[in-house]
C-alpha cells in the first residue's frame, strides 16, 4: 500500500500518557515532609492539565487519593461516574443554576467573596436543600486574586454561623503567589493564613480541612510549617517541579513526566543552497540540505515560537526546526541524520535512545511554563495511555 494511503488510516500525531509515572509521582509526594500526615487534594482541573481528567483521577484513586480539586460541573460529573465516593472541591465556586446538582453530588464549594456567599445563601433557601452545603472559604492572603480579606472573613463567619442549616464551613484555603522563590512573601502569606485559622476558631468555626500549599511550596525545603492539614499538589503530579532553582530530597525531585508527543515524517525534501523553507522566507539554506516535513504544527500544541529555535528527535538524533512552524506541519534539518524516510517516528517531546526533549525545554524556548505546554498538547491530540 502506498505510504500516503496508509497515513490516512492512522493518527500520525499522538500524545502518550504514562500512568505508571503518575503513580510514581503521587507516591513520592506522599513521602515529602511537607505532605506527611496531611490530606492530599489532587488538582486535576482543566482536564488534568491536559493529561485526561478521568484516567488521571482513576489512577490517583487507586493510589489512595479520594479528594480532587476541579473547576466545573462537567468535570465533577465525569469523576463521580467513575469514582462515586470522590470528594470534589470546586475551586472557583459553582454556577448558581447548578446548585441543586451540586448539593446532590455533595460537592465542596470554594467561596471567594461575600457577595458570592450571600448569593449562595439566597439560592440555597429558594432551592429548599435538605442538607447544608460544604463550603471552603477562600482567603486572599496576599495574591490579590480570588478571596476574602480579614474583615470579610469575619463577616462570612457571621453569615455561616447564622445559617448552619445551609452552610457547613468544611474548609479554609488560600494560594501562595511565589512558594518557590520569594520566601519572605511566602512567610507573610502563611502568617496571614495562620491568623485567619485562629480568627475562625475564635468565631466558632473549626474547618475540617485547611490548605494553602501547592506544588511550589511542597517542593521548597526552606518553607516551614504552613499551619494546614491538607495540601494541593498540581503540576508535580504530572512530573514537574515548578521551582527550577530549588530542589528537595537530596537534590533529586524523583518526579517523572507523563507526556510524550510523537509524530511522523511525511516527506523528505532536498533543499538547494539559497532555497527557503516555510512562510516568509525566515530560513534560507546556507548549503544543500535535507529537510523532513513533519505531520504536526501549532494545531497540535507546538508553539509557533519554536520556529527556527526548537528541535525534534528523529532516529534518536536531534534535528533543528527550520522555518516558521505552521498549523499542521513543521520542518526539521536532517542533513546529518542518515536514512530518514517518510513514516519515520518523530519525537516532539520525550525520549529517543539516549536523547530527550523535555517539556521544560520547550517551555523555556517559548518563554512560557510547562503548564501551558501540557494544556495545549492535551487539547487537540489523541491520547494513548500507557
Amino acid at each position: 500500500m502506498p505510504f500516503f494511503l496508509k497515513i490516512n488510516h492512522m493518527k500520525d500525531t499522538s500524545l502518550y500518557i504514562n500512568l505508571e509515572n503518575l503513580k510514581n509521582n503521587i507516591n513520592f509526594i506522599k513521602l515529602l515532609k511537607s505532605a506527611k500526615n496531611k490530606t492530599i487534594i489532587a488538582i486535576v482541573k482543566s482536564d488534568a492539565y491536559g493529561h485526561g481528567l478521568v484516567p488521571v483521577a482513576e489512577t490517583l484513586f487507586k493510589a489512595g487519593i479520594n479528594f480532587f480539586g476541579i473547576i466545573d460541573i462537567d468535570e465533577a460529573s465525569g469523576i463521580i461516574k467513575k469514582i462515586p465516593k470522590a470528594k470534589l472541591l470546586m475551586l472557583k465556586g459553582v454556577h448558581l443554576d447548578d446548585l441543586k446538582e451540586v448539593a446532590e453530588l455533595n460537592l465542596r464549594i470554594g467561596v471567594f467573596s461575600l457577595d458570592y456567599l450571600k448569593m449562595l445563601l439566597d439560592k440555597a433557601k429558594s432551592a429548599n436543600l435538605n442538607k447544608p452545603l460544604n463550603v471552603h472559604i477562600k482567603l486572599d492572603s496576599g495574591m490579590s486574586r480570588l478571596g476574602l480579606n480579614e474583615e470579610e472573613i469575619k463577616s462570612a463567619a457571621g453569615i455561616i454561623n447564622e445559617n448552619k442549616k445551609y452552610f457547613n464551613a468544611e474548609g479554609l484555603f488560600s494560594h501562595l503567589s511565589s512558594g518557590g522563590s520569594d520566601l519572605d512573601y511566602t512567610n507573610f502569606q502563611i502568617a496571614n493564613f495562620k491568623k485567619t485559622v485562629s480568627l475562625l476558631n475564635k468565631n466558632g468555626i473549626k474547618p475540617l480541612y485547611s490548605h494553602i500549599s501547592a506544588s511550589s511550596a511542597l517542593f521548597n525545603d526552606k518553607i516551614g510549617e504552613d499551619y494546614s492539614n491538607a495540601v494541593r499538589p498540581g503540576i508535580s503530579l504530572y512530573g514537574f517541579n515548578p521551582n527550577e532553582d530549588i530542589t528537595t530530597a537530596n537534590g533529586n525531585t524523583a518526579l517523572k513526566p507523563l507526556m510524550s508527543l510523537k509524530s511522523i515524517v511525511l516527506q523528505v525534501k532536498k533543499v538547494k543552497k539559497g532555497g527557503f523553507v516555510s512562510y516568509n522566507n525566515t530560513f534560507k539554506a546556507p548549503k544543500d540540505m535535507l529537510i523532513a516535513v513533519i505531520s504536526a504544527g501549532y494545531d497540535n500544541g507546538i508553539p509557533r515560537l519554536m520556529s527556527n529555535k526548537g528541535r525534534v528527535l528523529i532516529n534518536g538524533k536531534f534535528a533543528a526546526i527550520k522555518g516558521i512552524a505552521t498549523m499542521n506541519l513543521i520542518m526539521a534539518d536532517i542533513t546529518k541524520i542518515e536514512g530518514v524516510k517518510a513514516g519515520d517516528e518523530v519525537i516532539i517531546a520525550g525520549k529517543s535512545g539516549s536523547n530527550e526533549i523535555t517539556i521544560q525545554e520547550i517551555a523555556s524556548i517559548t518563554q512560557t511554563i510547562p503548564y501551558e505546554i501540557c494544556l495545549n498538547f492535551g487539547k487537540s491530540n489523541k491520547r494513548v495511555y500507557i
